[in-house]
C-alpha cells in the first residue's frame, strides 16, 4: 500500500484535533533518576539495616524490571554516606591531581 503524498487542510484539522485530544501522560511517566531517587529511602533501608549489598539490590530491583547500575545504586549510598550529593567522577578526579601537584611541587622544595 503506498503512502499518501497529498493531504487536504480538513484531514490536517481532524488530525490536530484528535493528536489535542490524547490524554496527557506525563503525571504517570516517571523518568529513571526521578525512579531512582523515589526508591531513595528504601535503598538506603535495606542497605542500612537489613544487610542487602548492592549487588543484592541491583537483583532485586532488576527482578521487577527496575534495571539501574551497581554505580548508580552505589552512589545513593555514598551521597547518604557524605551528607551530600558528591561531584562527576571528572571533576573529583581533575580536584584530585590540582591537590596532588601541589604536594608534590611542596616535597620539591
Amino acid at each position: 500500500m503506498a503512502t499518501q503524498q497529498f493531504f487536504t487542510q480538513q484531514q490536517i484539522e481532524e488530525a490536530k484535533t484528535k493528536l489535542e485530544n490524547l490524554p496527557d501522560l506525563s503525571p504517570t511517566r516517571i523518568t529513571r533518576n526521578d525512579a531512582l531517587e523515589n526508591l531513595r529511602s528504601t535503598i538506603l533501608m535495606l542497605a542500612k539495616e537489613k544487610g542487602y549489598t548492592v549487588k543484592d539490590i541491583k537483583s532485586a530491583l532488576d527482578s521487577m524490571k527496575f534495571v539501574f547500575s551497581e554505580r548508580s545504586i552505589s552512589e545513593i549510598l555514598k551521597e547518604d554516606e557524605s551528607g551530600k550529593k558528591r561531584q562527576g567522577g571528572k571533576l573529583r578526579r581533575k580536584s584530585d591531581s590540582v591537590k596532588n601537584a601541589g604536594e608534590s611541587i611542596q616535597q620539591k622544595n
